[in-house]
């Protein structure tokens, strides 16, 4: 995780402006959906805990090697995880043979190829765990990345790296939509403007994550407050060194939508903002790796909810 002065600057940044409370969200806006979809899923639960963890039979390891492999192999989707059944768990792997710790550093697929990833982690080189939705393990091996510039003028945060693995996953694993380019519609970007997220650690845990877009080229987030009409405090987990690269996310309808990781403890880069830039690494990967389909993002639809005004 990248502790700075600059990111310290920054998180003391996004409390002022997350802890500026709005009034409730208006019907039909995407951000009331965000807030009522999320905590509709977590009526009932007494174990927040249990409730966040997706998967049993994992623990966290140092490194998983060919001597420890049962504690990936015997992995199963949890059937008490508040998103059971949701489109898109299986994007992010459940761990890597590298030397990482448990679930640090993990990548988050954007095709059957190719993932995001944060450019100050190194996932390339290594082999990934992807859980199906049949519980079936695959195995993959990330092969080659391309660091996106940050551009401040366009919008484009730092830390943006786009992968390619060496065969293309099954559909059963797939992978997530992120925001579209016209997502201010549908969001409001000014400051104390903040909807219900959901983040992802190292402990393999998802969680309340509630979060900004009104930063120029960053999407930030504070554990430290709550949504209107969203999910209670006690399912927020501030985010902790080792948390770099896991994927940040909304929930709409029953599909995960990709739209940063963990980069400062506080925030992350927009991808929406670099959507193009993406897709263009995401072609040249595909060439430099002779792959037959030319992916490209897969932006997730916003049309049927209220337009902000």
């Amino acid at each position: 995780m990248v502790i700075s002065f600059l990111s310290r600057l920054f998180a003391g940044m996004v409390l002022v402006a997350l802890t500026a409370s709005g009034a409730d969200f208006p019907a039909g806006s995407l951000a009331e959906h965000l807030a009522t979809n999320a905590v509709a899923r977590t009526a009932g639960v007494t174990d927040v805990f249990r409730s966040t963890m997706e998967l049993t039979g994992w623990d966290y390891k140092a490194d998983y090697s060919g001597t420890n492999l049962v504690w990936l192999t015997r992995t199963v989707w949890s059937t008490n995880c508040w998103l059971k059944g949701v489109s898109g768990l299986c994007a992010t792997p459940i761990g890597m043979v590298t030397n990482n710790l448990g679930g640090q550093g993990l990548m988050t697929m954007i095709s059957p190829r190719h993932y995001l990833c944060a450019t100050h982690m190194h996932p390339e080189g290594h082999r990934a765990a992807f859980l199906d939705t049949n519980n079936v393990l695959y195995w993959r091996t990330t092969r080659q990345r391309i660091d996106l510039p940050g551009s401040p003028a366009k919008g484009i945060g730092n830390d943006i790296s786009v992968g390619i693995l060496d065969e293309e996953l099954p559909p059963s694993v797939g992978y997530l939509p992120v925001l579209p380019t016209n997502f201010p519609d549908y969001l409001t970007i000014t400051p104390g403007s903040v909807v219900q997220g959901i983040g992802m650690n190292q402990d393999l845990r998802y969680f309340s994550q509630p979060m900004t877009f009104a930063f120029k080229s960053y999407v930030a987030w504070n554990s430290g407050i709550t949504i209107p009409g969203g999910m209670a405090k006690d399912w927020n987990v501030t985010i902790r060194g080792g948390d770099s690269s896991d994927p940040d996310l909304l929930l709409i309808h029953n599909q995960l939508v990709l739209v940063s990781h963990h980069f400062y403890v506080g925030g992350g880069p927009n991808y929406a903002l670099a959507y193009d830039a993406i897709n263009a690494a995401m072609h040249e990967l595909s060439t430099n790796n002779h792959v037959k389909t030319d992916y490209q993002l897969t932006p997730v639809s916003l049309a049927g909810f209220r337009k902000v005004e």
